[in-house]
């Protein structure tokens, strides 16, 4: 690094199941995987990791996980991932989730945190093919609420493509700049949300989640919304005032939405309990 300049991470993590056995696995600084033990009734579990403690402006960051034929993978992340104020260029997240035939994935992030005056490009490439389930939550809270800081200035672009068999079949953008605080306010942007849960479901017997949703009573503060984009395709969303209270809508869906559409425990992971 020459002298003056700021250090930046390039750090990438890949992973690849199959035949429930891990076949590739690879991770560069400050990316690391850990293995938790395996609760009774869950598939193979694994925790992505920033074990830099979160990303600055210029960092490029990636995660690859791939699950094969006939194979259970559950990913979730270690916190939630802090990006902090940027002296000018963006912290580059990617993310590339796979499934074949007869796999299912859950990858259920811990969430991002925007800090007042970061910058934030981030890319989500989905690609499942026929008979895969994918299960799939994330979610943004905009500033540090509990120190009383909202993110008002820096941008937000977040980009997910959803393939089916190599099939583009849903395409979604989300950014913020500029009057971020009027976007954030307005009726017809986030109405005063300070988070934001996206949840992606794919695969056979999917559909049953919209029931799940509908069944989910909403507290104080926040709403709900599910769309089915085909019989075996549903995104809901959550805007919560409180990201608590997200958190724990986020949760119940969830956890009842695996017990259902799934077959597994209503619960989740450990980790989100520490």
């Amino acid at each position: 690094t020459p002298a003056g300049a700021l250090q930046r991470y390039s750090g990438a993590l890949d992973l690849a199941v199959r035949a429930e056995r891990i076949h590739r696995c690879h991770f560069t600084p400050p990316m690391r995987l850990f293995r938790p033990y395996v609760e009774s009734g869950e598939p193979r579990t694994v925790v992505v990791a920033n074990v830099a403690g979160g990303v600055v402006g210029g960092d490029r960051l990636s995660v690859s996980l791939e699950v094969g034929a006939d194979t259970a993978l559950l990913a979730t992340t270690q916190a939630a991932e802090k990006v902090y104020r940027s002296d000018g260029a963006d912290a580059v997240l990617s993310n590339c989730f796979r499934v074949e035939a007869g796999g299912t994935l859950e990858m259920l992030s811990s969430g991002t945190i925007l800090f007042e005056g970061s910058q934030l490009a981030r890319s989500t490439e989905i690609d499942i093919a026929a008979g895969g389930r994918f299960a799939y939550a994330e979610t943004v809270v905009f500033g540090r609420i509990a120190r009383g800081e909202v993110f008002t200035t820096g941008s937000l672009r977040d980009r997910i493509r959803l393939r089916r068999d190599d099939r583009l079949v849903w395409a979604d953008d989300f950014a913020l700049a500029g009057d971020i605080a009027g976007s954030m306010a307005a009726a017809a942007g986030l109405d005063g949300a300070k988070a934001l849960s996206t949840l992606l479901l794919v695969g056979e017997g999917a559909g049953a989640m919209v029931d799940v949703v509908r069944a989910q009573e909403a507290a104080s503060g926040v709403r709900i919304g599910a769309s089915a984009l085909a019989e075996d395709c549903i995104v809901i969303r959550i805007l919560a005032r409180d990201p608590a209270a997200g958190r724990t809508a986020l949760a119940g869906i969830w956890s009842a939405g695996r017990a259902v559409w799934l077959g597994r425990p209503a619960r989740m992971p450990v980790i989100w309990s520490v």
